[in-house]
């Protein structure tokens, strides 16, 4: 057996020089154009990925700076006596809803009381 590589086995080897015909520079500018299109959608997911990790981050930090201030507004709201609450317009159960964004307390009693002054006694007929 020859170990020599003859001139026709080292074409096969190498690629063609030749210029590709007009076919195959199209499909190989749809096969770049391709290539291009998927690497701009993983930027895309990894921009996607870094947003909502910075976001989760961020929550997080605020949630651990501003905790002090809830639990010692939680305290607070508790220790108040029924009456003191109803005058702000909450009820013991509000307390465990008041961070809550949707939490809306009703209006306070001085809003509701008509002329300022209750009648302690119903009008004689």
């Amino acid at each position: 057996m020859d170990a020599h590589i003859t001139k026709a086995e080292a074409a096969l080897l190498l690629p063609a020089a030749t210029i590709p015909s007009r076919r195959q520079a199209e499909v190989e500018a749809l096969r770049l154009q391709a290539i291009a299109a998927r690497d701009e959608a993983i930027a895309a997911g990894f921009r996607r990925a870094s947003r909502a990790v910075m976001n989760a981050a961020e929550a997080l930090v605020r949630a651990l700076v501003t905790f002090p201030a809830r639990v010692q507004t939680y305290q607070a709201l508790r220790n108040l006596s029924d009456r003191e609450l109803r005058d702000i317009g909450m009820t013991r159960f509000d307390i465990a809803r008041v961070f809550d964004p949707a939490f809306a307390p009703r209006p306070a009693n001085d809003a509701r009381s008509t002329g300022g002054m209750r009648r302690s006694t119903p009008r004689a007929a």
